[in-house]
């Protein structure tokens, strides 16, 4: 019988409690449904949890038939649950293959959170790899893009997980064909209008492997820049609760070129909540050259203030105002939960949306708000959550302007690959009242 060694594969990604609570996303088809098969021998070795994970996109007819079937699965072996979870509401006409793949790890990542589950294990093999390595490499990735998908990463307050990196599709197929398990192909990996589909049908064995090894190198220095990155951040950094990052500019500049790029990657991923880091060369030679100006990039405005580098939202950058009623609560802008408090009415036109120019001008006109010299930059102003009716301000908890809003911060992303924030800004005061 062919052999995978799960305890193997899971050891460095620990550690993890005892017994072990794991969820696993599965999509019925060989690796997602290889990993779970594994996960499941794992932990009912350890006495744990292997909690199941599978999304209807909603997308084919089929789908949910193939949800159930591997609910099934799951539930009839010891240690094991299942929950099927839906992408609902419109789909886009274009980028739909990544819309859903935003979709289903937005669903995966919130499950687990709103019940407590630490650890979210995901089917990447070894092809998967691969593929990763070549797109990243046809758009010109630097050596951080080029070390492809990580093992293990923070998301959300949860450990993402890839277990089978190392393991190639054949090794999964020829395991779960020796237990007699046969799983779902998905008809849209055939389809060529897809990148990665392409990119899958043109690798040879020996050009993959290549890549592979690429991975292999430029992962172990870009976990040695990460390494070196959160170190700094640890000693240098702010985050602050208003939502943006400041850094020691003497200390960043003092690094090496390579843990600086790493550092301030994942700061303005943390700030703006995207997927993937942008290009920071020409900022990075900027800051290194002395620029005091500010730049905007990836979502974020970057500023050099009082000897700090400070990152901020691009309040330009947020989303659409997003619609709320009496009792709402949910996430905003991958930075903040907010949740809608107090005795409002009942009434249309309740939105959140950025403070923006327009809210600091409310705040002091109609809420005798005296805005001095204070800690909190104005870049960082503009970008906090205020609940709206129609034009009017009604609350913004930062600035402790009415009532009818708390806020409280969730980014997306920590501020290093650690997996938790490294420094929370003292307390500041940030207004004064106009006397009366």
């Amino acid at each position: 019988m062919p052999e995978i060694d799960i305890a193997a594969l899971m050891a460095p990604l620990g550690p993890f409690e005892r017994p072990p609570s794991i969820a696993v996303a599965v999509s019925g088809g060989s690796d997602s449904l290889g990993l779970g098969l594994l996960l499941a021998d794992w932990v009912r070795g350890r006495g744990g949890q292997l909690i199941v994970l599978t999304v209807d996109h909603g997308l084919r007819a089929e789908a949910a038939a193939e949800c159930a079937h591997v609910a099934e699965i799951f539930t009839a072996i010891t240690n094991c649950s299942a929950h099927v979870l839906r992408w609902r509401g419109e789909k886009p006409d274009h980028g739909l293959q990544a819309a859903a793949r935003s979709a289903r790890y937005a669903l995966l990542v919130d499950w687990c959170r709103a019940h407590g589950v630490l650890h979210l294990a995901v089917g990447h093999t070894a092809e998967d790899q691969a593929e990763t390595v070549a797109m990243r490499q046809g758009r010109g990735s630097g050596p951080a893009g080029l070390a492809g998908m990580a093992a293990l990463r923070p998301e959300t307050g949860v450990r993402l997980l890839r277990p089978l990196l190392p393991v190639s599709r054949p090794a999964i197929r020829d395991w779960l064909r020796s237990r007699g398990q046969t799983w779902f192909e998905d008809p849209s990996n055939a389809l060529t209008r897809f990148e990665r589909v392409r990119i899958r049908q043109s690798l040879g064995v020996s050009e993959a492997e290549q890549l592979r090894e690429r991975a292999r190198q430029a992962g172990h220095e870009r976990d040695r820049s990460e390494r070196a990155a959160a170190a700094l951040l640890a000693g240098a950094a702010q985050v602050h609760d208003s939502g943006y990052v400041a850094v020691g500019l003497g200390p960043f500049l003092a690094t090496r070129q390579e843990v600086r790029a790493a550092a301030l990657r994942q700061v303005m991923l943390s700030v703006s909540g995207a997927d993937y880091p942008s290009d920071l060369e020409n900022i990075l030679s900027a800051v290194a050259c002395g620029g005091h100006g500010a730049w905007t990039l990836g979502g974020c405005q970057l500023q050099v203030l009082q000897d700090r580098l400070c990152v901020f939202r691009e309040a330009a950058a947020i989303p659409a105002p997003v619609p709320v009623a009496p009792g709402w609560s949910g996430s905003w802008d991958n930075r903040f939960g907010l949740r809608v408090v107090g005795g409002l009415s009942l009434a249309a036109g309740w939105a959140i949306n950025p403070l923006g120019e327009a809210g600091l001008r409310q705040a002091v006109d109609r809420f005798g708000i005296r805005l001095r010299r204070h800690a909190v930059p104005l870049a960082a102003r503009l970008a906090l959550p205020g609940l709206w009716q129609g034009e009017h301000l009604v609350c913004q908890p930062h600035l402790k302007l009415g009532e009818g809003l708390a806020a409280w911060p969730t980014p997306r992303h920590t501020v290093t690959t650690c997996g938790f924030t490294v420094a929370v800004g003292r307390p500041h005061t940030i207004y004064s009242s106009v006397p009366s």
